[in-house]
């Protein structure tokens, strides 16, 4: 056989053993009668196979032979040839080894005069009986032992169970949470500690009509004028006078709303009435015939600075999580911010959790002073953390007018109510007629419906329909134009308005001065 095929596993081939010489001495010649077989050398075990190269030796026992000549006087017998050793582990000591062969049968000569007799078919049996046995006592061996082992197993087991049930988790004491920091400003704690009673929340009814949809799937169908709940808001204590506590919250919130509902954060209700509100600074007021409530501090926003730490608190989602608290830095000032009716509104802008209900609440700073009353935020997947805030100067300038007046004190305006020139049929061919006349992309234009009596404009040639596509010489591209004109003018301030009409098929545009009036609602 080709060694090649039994290799070591490295490549290399395995050694071939040598072949042992096999040397027999005749026996001596003896007399007939008296000649009696020595006894053989004890047969050497078989060796095992080799695991590790799939190969093995094949070992033939030899066997003892007899004489069949009467009985004689024992002679010795020759010894038997050395043999070398071939590193097999299989020899006896006391006993030369007969050398190992490959698959050969090696048979000693029978003495002379002595007759070979054949294996006895017993002495198999019992061989093969004892070989049998040994393996049966080895397998009962080892299930017992695999046994005992799996039964330790589960006793370790169920010890290790029991104590685990054993084991409870103790809790340690809290330290107290710190309330003002090393410099004697509130912690967050303590903006929340010292500041949330004079939070509240709103609730707001509005009558429904009889094309109402607001009950749909609620279970209870609304009667023309019945009134509902419309929604929910925040709102602050800013000021108590004349038996009398006044609510600051967003004209957004309050505006549609035909009777309100004050909770305070111990969970008292108030019924509170509306003082006013003004959209353009989306500020509003109510008030409440009860005292004793704690009022909370404005502070001068103007001061207010970017990366000041702020609290707000509110009421997201509308009473459920009433007085929420969420704090984060002012990101940004004077960012502009349009109303609801389109004016720019410098507001502060913050990463504190703001949400829908949030609005009307207060934004402060770590000295428990309200710089800002939470208003919008950029509500889009692409967007997080971008809320803002109205700054408490105008906030405060706003309420104040409005206690005091019912109105913004200053305001100025034209005195007209108007359409936006997008809202008309042929709003391309007339937009595409002001562009040839110079007065590109003017989106903003704004159709004249009704002039006010005491308008400046009552006394001048302008008539329903004319349309103004420019002020002080801008071009109206959009009406953010006009707001920011009237933002930055007061009462008695003159402006110029560029007045397009069409006639006889054909626009003509002309300049009018228009001398502005007070706004008072």
């Amino acid at each position: 056989m080709d060694n090649n095929l039994f290799n070591n596993g490295f490549g290399a081939p395995l050694p071939e053993e040598p072949k042992p010489e096999v040397n027999q001495e005749a026996p001596a010649e003896v007399a007939p009668e008296t000649v009696e077989p020595s006894p053989a050398p004890a047969a050497d075990p078989a060796p095992a196979p080799s695991s590790a190269y799939h190969y093995s030796y094949s070992q033939i026992n030899q066997t003892p032979v007899q004489s069949e000549a009467p009985a004689s006087p024992a002679v010795p017998a020759p010894a038997p040839a050395p043999s070398a050793n071939y590193g097999n582990s299989f020899n006896n000591a006391s006993q030369p080894a007969a050398p190992p062969v490959y698959n050969q049968n090696v048979q000693t000569a029978a003495p002379v005069g002595a007759t070979a007799k054949k294996p006895s078919n017993k002495t198999a049996i019992a061989v093969i009986c004892a070989i049998v046995i040994c393996l049966i006592l080895a397998a009962v061996g080892i299930a017992a032992s695999m046994s005992k082992g799996n039964g330790n197993s589960g006793t370790s087991s169920k010890e290790e169970t029991t104590a685990s049930e054993s084991a409870q988790v103790e809790t340690a004491e809290q330290a107290e949470v710190a309330t003002t920091d090393k410099d004697g400003n509130y912690t967050v704690a303590g903006v929340a500690q010292n500041c949330i009673d004079s939070c509240v929340g709103i609730t707001i009814y509005s009558k429904t009509s009889a094309n109402s949809f607001y009950n749909f799937g609620y279970g209870s169908e609304a009667q023309s004028g019945e009134e509902s709940i419309a929604g929910y808001g925040s709102g602050v204590f800013m000021l108590e006078s004349n038996g009398k506590t006044y609510v600051m919250t967003c004209a957004h919130v309050i505006s549609d709303g035909t009777r309100f509902v004050i909770t305070t954060n111990d969970g008292d209700e108030y019924d509170a009435t509306m003082v006013g509100y003004d959209s353009q600074t989306d500020i509003g007021v109510l008030v409440v015939d009860a005292t004793g409530f704690q009022i909370a501090e404005f502070a001068d926003s103007s001061s207010t600075v970017v990366g000041e730490q702020v609290v707000a608190i509110g009421c997201p989602g509308g009473l459920d999580f009433m007085n929420s608290v969420s704090s984060g830095y002012v990101s940004a000032l004077d960012r502009p911010i349009s109303s609801s009716i389109g004016y720019k509104n410098e507001c502060i802008q913050t990463d504190a959790a703001i949400n829908p209900g949030n609005s009307g609440g207060a934004l402060f700073n770590m000295q428990g002073q309200i710089i800002g009353i939470n208003s919008s935020k950029i509500a889009a997947t692409e967007y997080e953390g971008i809320g803002f805030a109205v700054p408490s100067n105008t906030a405060i300038a706003t309420a104040n007018s409005l206690i005091k007046v019912g109105y913004v004190e200053g305001r100025a305006k034209i005195g007209i109510t108007y359409t936006n020139i997008s809202s008309y049929s042929n709003s391309y061919a007339i937009l595409n007629a002001l562009q040839n006349l110079g007065y590109e992309n003017a989106d903003g234009t704004m159709v004249i419906n009704e002039v006010s009596e005491d308008s400046d404009l009552a006394s001048k040639d302008i008539r329903q329909y004319d349309m103004i596509v420019a002020v002080n010489g801008t071009t109206m591209t959009s009406t953010d134009i006009m707001t920011s004109v009237l933002a930055d003018s007061k009462p008695g301030d003159t402006i110029t308005l560029t007045i397009a009409r069409v006639q006889n098929n054909q626009i003509d545009t002309f300049d009018v001065e228009c001398t502005l009036i007070e706004a008072k609602g």
